[in-house]
């Protein structure tokens, strides 16, 4: 089904030094696991940096070439590797430059009898050089980038990825006061204090995939970590407290010393938060990943294992839970299809149909002094990307195309009432002179070579045209769902012929109707009881229509 309705050990200085500097992505190998270790090198964390920012630059313009950017949110991901990335710019900068200092040291401190001395002996300064060292020491182990390559691997190890790093908020509504908010001088009032309402709990994913039915929440937490942290809560090592959980793995009692562990408080915070995110009457899965929690080795890990387990939280622990693989190998998976599980038959509604003919898809429209809003707007839109080629043909192309005689009939009242010459003689190629009988192949041919004339682009050799005119009559409710009856008192009477339609036919139907997807996936959000109750419909991104009267053309 297609809705929601779719509008994506130890490290070797030299080893990673070298692949940074020829950013070969391919040359992880799948048993190196150095990017959960850290380093004593700036060097090292700088080139494995360099690698990472590589592989998400790279899926980037992987997104941009599909098309798909808008679908996956990196921002708030790729800003954190941004400000690593320059971090350790920084903090291998000014390593190289105390190295070159201390080198001109040496050089200049030959004493009388032409022995070298020491940077630091005897100038007093030995002291304030190894203090640098130590917070460069610190920010060297501190560093948060075995947390972000991880993040990346496991977004690479999903499919049809969402989102990296995106908060999400729970609970019931509470009333929070705003503090007064002011623009600089001259640019508007100062507003005053106000109340809004918001969700008090939040949950920190990591990464959501699979069309966001996954939440994979990441952790380099180690099993002595994480017996400090109960350490710290109060425990005390009672193996009583095996037995006071319920079968749902909450405490019985109120007194619970793992609630407040940090990794307990991830997943619940998470459970809690995908309680109230529901995707095609789903509620997405929550995963995390400890790569570096050990099982069978501490009955104290393992309990706390369990309870998240118990939970509904799936938890992948040691090394082989983030397997690195390389961007090239995975990124057809990270990337969703929207064309994947189209039906071989195509429903095309009226919107399609007149952006299959329209002026502004087929030639160089300039924007005219008389466009109103909307078409200066197309005109921006299909400058930067074509409708046609990047979406429509991609997605009809192989596929047998119908439309119900209801959206026909109202795509040629709009046709030959505003509709350019051009824009006419389309509508005759794609739509048909008699709706009743079948065209050869020979004469979808010739209509395709017809259309070529009439456009600026290639007619792709598989358009099956013309869209085939279907007239059902009445809509047999007996092949849909009982939700269909909800659905249909919020359609009207054309958008019934052709949504209804497709759905009771098995079809994908594509349009680019916003209002009316969304008024179908909040009617079926409210009341469908099962993913089978959802019908195959794709909204394409962007629209367009008749150019009508008068036109402009680039020579």
């Amino acid at each position: 089904m297609s809705l929601p309705i779719r509008s994506n050990g130890s490290a070797h200085n030299d080893q990673d030094g070298q692949a940074a500097s020829s950013h070969e992505t391919s040359s992880n190998d799948a048993s190196d696991f150095s990017f959960l270790q850290g380093s004593g090198s700036p060097q090292v964390l700088l080139a494995r940096c360099q690698i990472l920012w590589h592989e998400i630059e790279s899926f980037r313009a992987a997104l941009r070439e599909r098309l798909r950017e808008h679908t996956v949110e990196l921002s708030n991901y790729r800003g954190i590797v941004k400000s690593e990335l320059k971090n350790l710019e920084r903090l291998v900068q000014k390593q190289e430059e105390r190295d070159v200092q201390k080198k001109g040291e040496a050089k200049l401190g030959n004493d009388a009898n032409g022995h070298s001395r020491e940077p630091g002996e005897g100038d007093g300064q030995g002291d304030g050089e190894d203090d640098e060292d130590s917070a460069s020491m610190q920010k060297i182990v501190s560093s948060n980038l075995p947390f972000l390559a991880t993040i990346w691997h496991c977004a690479k190890s999903t499919s049809g990825l969402v989102a990296m790093q995106k908060r999400f908020y729970f609970g019931e509504y509470v009333e929070r006061n705003s503090p007064a908010r002011g623009g600089r001088r001259g640019r508007g009032r100062r507003r005053g204090p106000g109340n809004h309402m918001v969700k008090p709990g939040k949950a920190l994913v990591d990464v959501v995939s699979k069309e966001g039915l996954e939440w994979i929440k990441v952790s380099l937490v180690t099993n002595h970590r994480m017996i400090m942290d109960k350490a710290r809560e109060g425990w005390a090592g009672d193996s009583s407290e095996e037995d006071d959980s319920d079968s749902d793995g909450s405490a019985k009692s109120a007194d619970d010393p793992d609630a407040s562990i940090p990794v307990v408080k991830m997943g619940e915070a998470m459970l809690a938060a995908a309680k109230e995110v529901r995707i095609r009457t789903k509620h997405p899965r929550v995963r995390m990943v400890l790569p570096r929690i050990v099982e069978g080795q501490q009955p104290e890990i393992d309990k706390i294992v369990k309870r998240l387990r118990v939970k509904g939280i799936s938890v992948e622990c040691g090394e082989t839970a983030v397997m690195p693989q390389t961007l090239d190998s995975v990124v057809n998976n990270m990337i969703t299809n929207p064309f994947a599980d189209f039906t071989p038959s195509l429903n095309i509604d009226c919107t399609i149909l007149l952006g299959l003919v329209s002026d502004f898809s087929h030639s160089d429209v300039e924007s005219e002094p008389w466009f109103h809003r909307a078409l200066k707007r197309q005109v921006e839109i299909e400058d930067k990307e074509s409708l046609l080629t990047n979406q429509l043909y991609p997605a009809i192309v192989g596929h047998r195309l119908v439309c119900s005689a209801e959206a026909a009939k109202r795509m040629k009242e709009i046709v030959d009432t505003i509709g350019t010459p051009d824009e006419k003689a389309r509508t005759a190629l794609f739509m048909g002179d008699d709706v009743n009988r079948k065209y050869s192949e020979e004469e979808t041919r010739s209509k395709q070579a017809e259309l070529a004339k009439l456009s600026k682009f290639d007619v792709p050799d598989g358009l099956h045209i013309p869209v085939l005119v279907v007239d059902k009559g009445n809509i047999d409710f007996s092949k849909l769902p009982p939700v269909a009856t909800k659905v249909k008192e919020t359609l009207t009477s054309i958008n019934q012929s052709v949504f209804l339609f497709g759905w009771s036919n098995g079809h994908t139907t594509i349009t680019s109707n916003r209002t009316v997807v969304k008024g179908i996936e909040q009617t079926l959000d409210q009341h469908a009881e099962s993913e089978t109750d959802w019908p195959s419909i794709w909204l394409c991104p962007t629209a367009r229509s008749l150019v009508g009267k008068e036109k402009g053309r680039r020579e």
